[in-house]
């Protein structure tokens, strides 16, 4: 057998096990993102000299004929496929900004406090700055503050349902506070995993208003990476769209307690036919005089003697 063939198929074999163990142990265990991108760069280097070795026992195999073509096989085909999903997953996001951090708000964006602290190794937790808002106002122009016609409480429960129907992980939560003025505004910090690799994106919501409107905006950044691939700005259209239909499906505080307290249309005619029916009655008994006391009885009929 050849021995390059051997190898490759060797290599090939290792580099695809080291990735998907570390992909497992990432998205499933508790291993850490600097340690999985260098597991990941390890695995996908080693595939990729997989690759050369094998076609090098390829033509050996072709020019001598010695036996090696099955782990030739496997040693060309098991990288190609390694490779096959993060090249699809790259080409498909080629046309998209070079940013991580995406925001409704470029002039005074949500800031962390609670995921401040972040891992060395990790992206800056301070916003990018105007280059970066260029980038994205340019290829996510629909990405902006939702304005809701609720109070700056209601506005920030329909934050909270929406969170929670989204599945993030909450770690800070701070309601509006100073009435329905809101000197403070409502903000809340949570995290979400990617769905494949499992990375760690952290995101800031604020909620501000008075007692009639409320403006929500909102922050998702990534830890890791300086190419989020689009996942944080289609992060912030999922969140606002479950906001929107949260506001859509739940009525307004004061229109609800206004109609409790207002019959509507219907109920005001069946009142109106209530009140007509119970006229008439009066109206016939005034006519066929005082009911008599005592049920009247029919007099009982004489016995006749047998």
């Amino acid at each position: 057998m050849v021995a390059s063939a051997r190898w490759s198929c060797r290599i090939a074999l290792f580099s695809v096990s080291l990735l998907l163990v570390a992909l497992v142990l990432h998205r499933l265990a508790s291993l850490s993102t600097p340690l999985a991108i260098n597991l990941f760069a390890v695995g996908f280097a080693g595939a990729a000299l997989a690759v050369p070795v094998g076609l090098v026992a390829l033509v050996r195999i072709w020019f001598t004929g010695h036996a090696g073509a099955g782990n030739t096989a496997v040693g060309i085909l098991l990288p190609v496929m390694a490779f096959a999903g993060p090249l699809g997953f790259l080409a498909a996001h080629l046309d998209l900004p070079r940013i991580n951090d995406v925001t409704t708000d470029w002039t005074t964006p949500p800031s962390f406090t609670v995921l401040a602290k972040r891992a060395e190794g990790a992206n800056a937790i301070a916003y990018p700055g105007q280059h970066s808002a260029e980038l994205q106002a340019r290829a996510y122009p629909d990405l902006r503050s939702l304005v809701l016609d609720r109070s700056v409480e209601e506005a920030f429960e329909l934050v909270e349902e929406a969170v929670r129907r989204l599945r993030w992980r909450v770690v800070s939560e701070e309601p509006p506070a100073g009435g329905r003025a809101a000197a403070k505004a409502g903000r809340l910090e949570a995290t979400e995993q990617t769905l494949v690799v499992g990375f760690t994106d952290d995101i800031v919501i604020r909620v501000e208003g008075g007692a009639t409107q409320a403006r929500v905006d909102a922050r998702s950044a990534s830890r890791y990476g300086r190419f989020d691939f689009g996942q944080n700005a289609a992060r912030l259209r999922r969140f606002f769209a479950e906001v929107r239909a949260r506001a859509e499906a739940t009525p307004p505080a004061a229109v609800a307690t206004k109609a409790r307290l207002q019959p509507g249309a219907g109920a005001r005619a069946l009142l109106k036919r209530q009140k007509a029916r119970d006229q008439k009655k009066v109206e016939s008994r005034s006519v066929r005089g005082p009911a008599k006391s005592g049920a009247q009885r029919a007099p009982a009929p004489k016995e006749t003697p047998r």
